[in-house]
């Protein structure tokens, strides 16, 4: 993923206008317009500097600022050092896959492989380095289900409990982005209109959250925040129900 592609996805997932981001971005003492934005999204323009890129990750409420202000390094930087970090970065992700595979309590879906080959280099020394100390590779049990979690899987945590990351603002601010999310598989059937679920929509690999009603033989699906998709469905077959939530953690 470039700068970019990784500036478009966290604008994305923010769910706010360009219009809005160059607000926020003056209020954080940076005056750019919503055309420098666009052009940085589509790439018609290099990275910026690390200010300009750490205001834009903290106007969208991103995590990834680190990862942005990388991103611009990297791509500015001398073909040598990037054929090096990509390098790197590729032996981490083997070995990564290969210490999943010895882990043989945990399974890792094709949907979380995908997404460990697609991690871009900072977030692949990240991962990595919990595995390695002192030069030498550490073993931990853990590794495939926080691969699941983060590709926005679902993992076994205890007993029937299983885990996921929110990945949008759809129950904000009752549930930020980014939560921890707790589910309980729990029968349709003892469902009470107002319970949070979790599913899978038809088509979707990323598990969302949504309050459910139930009204004159119809299920609606309601987010919190009134600007994400409501779904209407006659019934749970319609989609990948997964359990209701019975808690959830922030990690501040």
């Amino acid at each position: 993923m470039n700068y970019a592609e990784m500036l478009d996805s966290i604008i994305t997932k923010s769910e706010l206008s360009l219009r809005q981001i160059a607000k926020r971005c003056a209020e954080l003492e940076l005056s750019i317009t919503p055309s420098y934005i666009s052009q940085l999204r589509n790439g018609k323009l290099p990275p910026p500097t690390a200010e300009v890129s750490m205001i834009l990750a903290q106007a969208c409420n991103s995590k990834e600022e680190s990862k942005l202000i990388f991103q611009g390094y990297l791509e500015k930087a001398p073909d040598v050092i990037k054929e090096y970090m990509f390098a790197s970065s590729q032996l981490n992700k083997v070995m990564l896959e290969s210490l999943c595979k010895v882990d043989g309590n945990s399974k890792v879906d094709e949907n979380a492989i995908e997404y460990l080959r697609s991690l871009d280099i900072l977030s692949t020394i990240e991962m990595s380095s919990k595995y390695i100390t002192e030069g030498s590779i550490e073993f931990k049990p853990d590794l495939a289900k926080e691969i699941t979690i983060a590709s926005g899987g679902i993992a076994n945590d205890k007993g029937d409990i299983t885990t996921m990351v929110l990945g949008d603002n759809s129950m904000a601010p009752t549930i930020p982005v980014h939560s921890f999310i707790y589910i309980l598989p729990t029968k349709t059937e003892l469902l009470k209109s107002r319970d949070v679920i979790a599913f899978y929509p038809l088509g979707k690999r990323q598990a969302i959250l949504r309050r459910a009603f139930f009204s004159k033989g119809k299920i609606l699906l309601i987010p919190d925040d009134r600007s994400s998709e409501v779904y209407m469905i006659d019934s749970f077959e319609e989609l990948n129900y997964l359990g209701k939530v019975i808690s959830f953690r922030v990690d501040l």
